[in-house]
């Protein structure tokens, strides 16, 4: 992920005597655009190598954090492969670095690998699944993915003069739906997940979670794992993925989802538009709008059609 806040090794050293590590090696995460991510080895208080991430948040501050950590322990008491974050001496799951919030939490096993197939579109369509059925009890006080909407909306003006009416009447009948509650993770773009061995080992980065429809999770992760460099959708894939979705006790609209696949691409493209976190970071920033503005064509004219 790209850098906003660097740290140094002591500053890292410091943060991880707190929870009885000692720092031997740390690198910057290269994926992703929101937070500071640092891919930590340490040995625990046994001196055996213990892998951390230790993530820095730059838009969300302690209180808007806390939902997304009860989120966390309690999916990865549900068995998915999910990181919930430690707690330090003092017993809190939260802590302040370089003035900002912080969590420290395992690092999952597994790599980042950026192939796409269609045994991997069905394990991500399960994995979909069994994250649409997870209990969502705990879990009323997310944010909702409509005010995201409502904020990108004054990004609106920043599209091509041909897309504005047709996007803003778009925006405007999704946001006049009432919001679903199903727990969605709202980012399941391919640098989310860990594999190993051609497995998914890790879901990452749930800091876009909230209730609202399977359709619009299911649309986010199809805009990413399912087209083609040009934005095209590729229908096999599609089709492995809905398959091992369904296939795991997944239920959807179609109609639904033909109007989410718009929806989110207009979502991504608008936030693109709205630049990174900070002007100056480490590593990639924000990612290329005009891949989304592809998509977009895609998915609006097959919704129109």
């Amino acid at each position: 992920m790209s850098v906003y806040t660097p740290l140094s090794h002591s500053q890292l050293a410091t943060v991880l005597d707190s929870y009885g590590y000692r720092l031997l090696d740390f690198r910057a995460a290269s994926h992703g655009i929101e937070n500071s991510t640092f891919l930590i080895e340490a040995e625990d208080r046994h001196q055996q190598p213990a892998p951390l991430v230790l993530t820095v948040f730059e838009t969300l501050d302690h209180d808007a954090l806390a939902p997304y950590l009860v989120l966390l322990a309690n999916l990865a008491g549900q068995d998915l492969p999910v990181p919930a974050p430690l707690t330090n001496h003092d017993g809190e799951h939260q802590i302040t670095v370089a003035g900002k919030p912080a969590v420290l939490m395992p690092r999952l096993p597994g790599e980042h690998d950026f192939a796409v197939d269609l045994d991997r579109c069905r394990q991500v369509g399960t994995l979909l699944a069994r994250l649409h059925q997870c209990d969502t009890g705990p879990l009323h006080t997310l944010p909702n993915e409509r005010q995201r909407l409502k904020t990108l909306a004054a990004q609106l003006s920043q599209l091509p003069e041909e897309h504005r009416e047709g996007a803003a009447a778009l925006l405007s009948d999704w946001q006049a739906r009432p919001a679903g509650t199903t727990l969605i993770h709202g980012d399941l773009f391919r640098d989310n997940l860990l594999w190993q061995q051609g497995r998914i080992s890790a879901l990452l980065d749930f800091y876009n979670a909230c209730l609202d429809y399977p359709e619009y999770d299911l649309a986010v992760t199809l805009n990413d794992w399912c087209v083609d460099s040009h934005g095209k959708p590729v229908a096999e894939r599609e089709q492995a993925l809905l398959e091992g979705y369904r296939g795991h006790g997944g239920q959807l609209d179609d109609s639904l989802l033909l109007e989410a696949l718009a929806v989110a691409a207009l979502r991504f493209w608008l936030s693109r538009l709205a630049g990174p976190v900070s002007a100056h970071s480490e590593g990639q920033g924000s990612k290329d709008p005009e891949e989304f503005a592809r998509i977009f064509q895609w998915r609006i004219e097959a919704l129109a059609g």
